[in-house]
């Protein structure tokens, strides 16, 4: 995959507001774009972003030269001891981090300024107040996908990028 298609893909999000942070196991899911109602998957109407980017790699969020929350913050305890179930909502540093991060997120968004892509499918994303969020495919192995960017509650194509 070319950097060029991965740049035109994520330039959907350009300009929009970075809504939500959350995970299911070690992936993280941010909400991208105003909100709107949509159905889950048995038929209940919730509220949805626009966009949903979905990272299975390595990533950070950073802002003023401070990593605020990143990946390996899912497999650590809030005093920094290695947690057995880290996939259990609630124990982990990502977890206990990511609460006041939402809630300033909805308070006052920070909304998407520019986006830099490299050759193997890495990317950084400049936000408002000073946030960055970076992403970088840390594997060689091609069978495993990095991350995707769709319309949340839209039945069309995700773009998924894995190395190829």
């Amino acid at each position: 995959m070319i950097a060029g298609e991965i740049d035109q893909s994520l330039s959907r999000i350009n300009n929009l507001p970075l809504r939500s942070v959350g995970r299911a196991a070690n992936m993280l899911m941010l909400g991208i774009g105003e909100f709107r109602d949509s159905f889950s998957r048995v038929g209940r109407i919730c509220i949805v972003s626009e966009w949903a980017l979905h990272v299975q790699c390595a990533w950070r969020i950073c802002q003023r030269g401070r990593i605020n929350l990143a990946y390996r913050d899912f497999y650590y305890s809030a005093s920094g001891d290695p947690l057995d179930d880290w996939g259990t909502p609630g124990n982990s540093f990502f977890d206990i981090t990511s609460v006041p991060l939402n809630e300033q997120f909805l308070a006052s968004p920070p909304y998407v300024m520019s986006i830099s892509v490299d050759d193997v499918g890495g990317f950084s994303i400049r936000l408002t107040q000073d946030y960055r969020l970076d992403v970088f495919p840390e594997d060689s192995r091609t069978d495993c996908e990095h991350w995707r960017l769709f319309q949340s509650g839209v039945e069309q194509n995700h773009f998924v990028f894995r190395e190829t």
